[in-house]
């Protein structure tokens, strides 16, 4: 699917263009509800927090001075609303679960059992960590961002998120040796 820039989305947006904003919805929605599923592990509390971001980001566009930078910003609005989730789930000391799904449906049984079962070793380490090294993790490894472009989420240096990513992932490793001897 071909979608137009985001500068012209927003200006059609700001013309009021429903269709434009259904595209840019549709253009973001899925990278969006990935990197906040990764970080929150709950794909209901994910799902409300990407339709959370889009409605505050519809509602402020005209706050955004810069439309290239769209991309970037919604990112943000929805990482706040992730880390006030997580701050809210710490205060009431629920904690968030998650429920794996098989995607491979070519492998056989046993090979669907290792796959789950060290995806879920991954993901059990992968949650001990601090949500900071997570965050970095996920925006790295699985949205396929630049150290600039987490930045730019995070509002942190570049080499801040260098550093984040080296210890998260040091750490990690470590964590998992054990496991794949």
């Amino acid at each position: 699917m071909h979608f137009a820039s985001d500068e012209d989305l927003l200006t059609r947006i700001r013309s009021g263009s429903d269709q434009a904003f259904t595209e840019l919805y549709n253009k973001y929605r899925r990278r969006l509800l990935a990197y906040c599923y990764r970080l929150l592990q709950d794909p209901i509390t994910a799902e409300d927090v990407v339709q959370i971001a889009f409605q505050r980001a519809f509602e402020s566009l005209s706050s955004l001075d810069k439309p290239e930078l769209f991309f970037y910003w919604l990112f943000s609005i929805a990482r706040n609303e992730v880390y006030g989730r997580i701050r809210k789930t710490r205060r009431n000391g629920t904690p968030i679960s998650i429920e794996e799904e098989d995607i491979w449906a070519d492998e056989t049984p046993h090979d669907q059992v290792v796959r789950k079962e060290t995806s879920e070793i991954v993901q059990l380490l992968l949650n001990q960590l601090k949500v900071e090294y997570r965050e970095v993790l996920v925006l790295r490894q699985y949205d396929k961002l630049s150290y600039a472009e987490i930045a730019a989420i995070t509002g942190d240096t570049v080499s801040s998120v260098e550093s984040r990513l080296f210890k998260a992932r040091k750490a990690l490793a470590k964590k998992l040796a054990p496991y794949f001897v």
